[in-house]
C-alpha cells in the first residue's frame, strides 16, 4: 500500500491524515489511529468527507475546505495496522487489536482483512463477500474446522485478490456468517504464493 503525508491547515497534524489507497469510488483514509474505507459522498475518520475519487487520488472536504489527496510513497514506519507498499513488497503492522490487518482489494473493492498464516484458506465474513460482489448462495457447502470447532460455510471463488502490487486471480475462499467470523482472514492458499516473513513487529509479504 502507498501512503500520503499531507500538510493540512487546522487542528489535524500533518502526519495524522493519510490517503492509503483508492478502489473505484472508495478511498482508504486514516486520521491518527482511526482508519476506514469511505465511499464518495460519505464522511469518514475525523469528519473528512470524500467528494469524489480518481485512480490514486481523492477530493475531500474537511472543516469547510476542499482539497485533493494523493497516494504517494512514504518513508519510515507506519501506523499500527497499516501496510506500506514498496515495489512488489507489502509490510503489514499490528493494529490496535494486536492483529496484522490491512486493506486489500477483493474484485476491486476495498476490504479489511487479517493476515493469518495459521488458517488454510481465505475466510470471508458474509458482509465482506457481499460487498465484493460474491454470491455465497452460489457456493458449495463445506464443513470448516476452526479454533472454536466445526462450522459450515460456502466455498466460493474470488476473481482477484490484490495487496498493493501483489495480486492473485481465481482465489478460493470460504464464506462464514458474520457472527462466526469477527474479521475476514487471508489464509495460506493466498499467502503460500509469496514469501512471508517477519520484520520486527511487522509481517513482510513479497514476491518469491
Amino acid at each position: 500500500m502507498a501512503w500520503l503525508v499531507l500538510a493540512w491547515p487546522g487542528p489535524l497534524a500533518a502526519e495524522e491524515l493519510r490517503l492509503h489507497a483508492v478502489f473505484g469510488d472508495r478511498a482508504v483514509l486514516s486520521v491518527g489511529n482511526e482508519r476506514a474505507v469511505v465511499a464518495s459522498g460519505e464522511a469518514g475518520p475525523g469528519g473528512v468527507r470524500v467528494l469524489r475519487t480518481r485512480p490514486g487520488a481523492a477530493w475531500v472536504e474537511f472543516d469547510g475546505e476542499q482539497r485533493e489527496l494523493r497516494v504517494q510513497p512514504r518513508a519510515g514506519p507506519g501506523l499500527p495496522g497499516a501496510s506500506d507498499g514498496d515495489g512488489e513488497e507489502v509490510r503489514v503492522h499490528r493494529d490496535s487489536r494486536g492483529e496484522h490487518a490491512l486493506t486489500v482489494g477483493l474484485n476491486g473493492i476495498a476490504v479489511t482483512v487479517v493476515v493469518d498464516p495459521q488458517v488454510d484458506a481465505v475466510l470471508l465474513r458474509a458482509k465482506d463477500a457481499e460487498r465484493a460482489g460474491i454470491d455465497a448462495d452460489q457456493g458449495r457447502s463445506v464443513r470448516f474446522r476452526g479454533e472454536h470447532g466445526a462450522r459450515h460455510g460456502q466455498r466460493v471463488r474470488i476473481e482477484e485478490v490484490r495487496i498493493g502490487a501483489l495480486q492473485r486471480r481465481g482465489v478460493s475462499a470460504i464464506v462464514l456468517p458474520d457472527h462466526d467470523l469477527p474479521r475476514s482472514r487471508l489464509g495460506r492458499n493466498f499467502l503460500d504464493h509469496f514469501a512471508v516473513d517477519t520484520d520486527g513487529d511487522a509481517l513482510r509479504i513479497r514476491e518469491r
